[in-house]
């Protein structure tokens, strides 16, 4: 690993992202079992808010992390932010699918920032492939929700959660 790189800011970014993906995955298991209706609900709603702003330090903390490639995540998580936040509160004050289509707009960022993470980690871990693997399918398996088909972003989201907490391992020591 690149020796610039401030392991412990990476360490703290990885930790903020597991809290998210344990979320992410109650969150995803509820769509599921519930239907995309879910969403509009204040539960729904609170858990997609508490998601949203863990997103903050975990950016905060990747930056800090003096990563590889890091322009790819300066650029991609802020848009992801953005057009999330967009996306959260258009939902909450109308009700309106469009809301929900701009959060997986916004979430189609996320594992693009990830890239950065993925290319500072491969050759430290073999696991950082588990990470931006799961990542990818989570992410790109959002739109299946809208066709009550959400199995594939489970599936990535526990493959990027169990790659997560291998890499927080791995650095730690």
């Amino acid at each position: 690993m690149n020796p610039s790189v401030r392991t412990q800011s990476v360490i703290s970014g990885l930790r903020v992202s597991v809290v998210a993906a344990v979320l992410i995955m109650a969150l995803l298991v509820q769509l599921q079992l519930f239907g995309v209706r879910y969403a509009f609900s204040l539960p729904g709603l609170i858990q997609m808010f508490v998601i949203w702003l863990l997103s903050l330090p975990a950016t905060y903390f990747y930056i800090k992390s003096n990563l590889d490639k890091a322009l790819i995540l300066k650029v991609a998580a802020p848009l992801a932010i953005a057009v999330t936040a967009a996306g959260l509160l258009y939902t909450a004050l109308t009700g309106e699918l469009q809301g929900l289509e701009l959060i997986v707009l916004g979430y189609l960022f996320e594992p693009i920032a990830g890239i950065s993470i993925f290319l500072t980690l491969r050759e430290f871990s073999p696991e950082s492939y588990m990470f931006i693997v799961g990542a990818f399918a989570y992410t790109y398996g959002l739109p299946l929700y809208f066709f009550d088909f959400g199995y594939l972003a489970i599936i990535g989201d526990a493959v990027k959660l169990s790659g997560l907490l291998i890499l927080i391992r791995r650095l730690s020591r």
